[in-house]
């Protein structure tokens, strides 16, 4: 299986069916998917493992409309230079099909997530959060080393690094990560802000700095 094998062609976007509920940036963002694709193609005679998983689920995921206002700062990240298994982490805590994949991969137990989320919104309190959705984040920041060490490379480490050290690439990791942690949440009819979701995933970014530079150290 090559990564042209998700290349998304005008052809497959026309075929979509015409409905109100697809959105405009469906085909917008069909292009940039192919793009993307392209460009990794030219970069590598052989497409690497995590390439062809983010492609694959950049098809699905551009299916759904509700991901819409993911898309163009997901695309924003991957041109700042983020590897595909860091953008596929970050998308795992919204689509389950990501997580699973993840830990398929590093042969762990798929997570179950059994919260119940309420008829109506409520705010978000960090000193009495769901015990359930504070394990599903931690399995969340669990999977960012494994996915990261299935198929190590320190070159790929090394430039993760860089783009942290970067603060324009850093803020658009930031703004990326932060609409995912929101939308999360929103998911659960749980209201947090836009300022507390930043401080949650710089803290979170900054954690996860740290590990990777234990991670390249060890080498694994």
């Amino acid at each position: 299986m090559w990564l042209e094998d998700f290349i998304p062609s005008e052809s497959w976007a026309d075929a979509w069916p015409k409905s109100s509920e697809v959105s405009e940036k469906f085909k917008e963002a069909v292009k940039k998917a192919g793009a993307w694709i392209k460009r990794v193609q030219k970069d590598e005679k052989k497409a690497r493992k995590f390439d062809l998983l983010l492609a694959q689920f950049l098809t699905q995921i551009i299916r759904n409309p509700k991901y819409d206002f993911l898309l163009d700062d997901l695309f924003k990240t991957l041109d700042s230079g983020y590897s595909s298994n860091f953008l596929l982490w970050i998308l795992s805590l919204v689509y389950l099909p990501i997580s699973d994949k993840i830990r398929e991969l590093s042969s762990k137990n798929l997570i179950e997530f059994d919260y119940v989320k309420t008829f109506e919104k409520v705010n978000f309190d960090d000193n009495n959060l769901d015990e359930s959705i504070k394990n599903r984040i931690n399995f969340w920041l669990e999977d960012i080393i494994d996915i990261i060490s299935i198929e190590y490379s320190s070159l790929q480490i090394s430039q993760i690094k860089t783009l942290f050290l970067k603060r324009e690439e850093y803020n658009q990791l930031l703004i990326f990560s932060s609409l995912v942690f929101e939308f999360f949440f929103e998911e659960l009819n749980i209201e947090i802000s836009q300022k507390k979701s930043q401080n949650y995933i710089d803290f979170i970014m900054q954690q996860v700095y740290t590990k990777i530079q234990t991670l390249e150290s060890e080498e694994v």
